[in-house]
């Protein structure tokens, strides 16, 4: 397992935040997401035989944030 950091610009709200989680905790080989709006950070622990770093970074931005920077968690 690993857990990754992503820094996300553009959420507005609480709401945005749980839409970010939602999605996160959907995708193949994650094991576990939170996400913060008042850090505007992600906290992602997957299996990165079944998920990358770069395919859950691409899912985040399609849903309209930006993903900043990413880090070891």
């Amino acid at each position: 397992m690993r857990t990754i950091v992503y820094e996300i610009e553009g959420m507005h709200c609480e709401g945005c935040a749980s839409v970010v989680q939602a999605l996160l905790k959907r995708s193949d080989g994650v094991r576990e997401a939170a996400v913060s709006y008042a850090k505007r950070e992600a906290r992602v622990r997957f299996d990165p035989a079944l998920a990358s770093e770069g395919a859950l970074a691409d899912a985040i931005s399609r849903l309209g944030y930006r993903v900043a920077g990413r880090r070891p968690g």
